[in-house]
């Protein structure tokens, strides 16, 4: 027993005790001295955690901040849309305006051809009722109306 207590190993030239528990080493690494082991953490230092030092961690991703860019480009892109409205012009908002005639106009001339529809029923003696009678006789009034516009 006490030659197993005294034992000493010899591993590349120096001497460990053997009552202290050595970190395992590959085969291959076991010539040389054992190389000092750094945490993997990049924030524990010495064993001491060190508050902060994780700041790179704490960064966005690149995947992160490409996406926040494009969410940037593309509210701007918005906000410039709505801002590049043009003003309606003089020559613009007379257009709109002979646009509204034609399309009053040509509302009251559906409505004279419904009017000769109806006229054509009565012709062959179908009975219409009080709605469809009005608008017979508002035919003069749609007359003098598209006239008006006309000119």
């Amino acid at each position: 027993k006490q030659w197993y207590q005294r034992r000493v190993a010899i591993t590349a030239g120096k001497e460990i005790a053997a009552g202290k528990p050595q970190a395992y080493r590959p085969p291959g690494s076991r010539q040389g001295p054992a190389a000092a082991t750094r945490s993997l953490l990049p924030n524990v230092q010495g064993g001491v955690y060190k508050p902060g030092s994780d700041a790179q961690r704490n960064q966005p991703s690149r995947q992160a901040q490409k996406n926040q860019r494009k969410r940037e480009n593309r509210a701007k892109q918005i906000e410039d849309e709505k801002n590049a409205v043009p003003e309606p012009t003089m020559q613009d908002l007379q257009s709109t305006i002979v646009d509204e005639r034609e399309k009053k106009v040509r509302n009251l001339k559906k409505k004279l051809h419904q009017i000769e529809k109806l006229k054509g029923q009565v012709a062959q003696g179908k009975t219409l009722e009080k709605n469809q009678m009005d608008k017979i006789a508002s035919e003069n009034d749609l007359i003098e109306e598209i006239k008006r516009l006309e000119l």
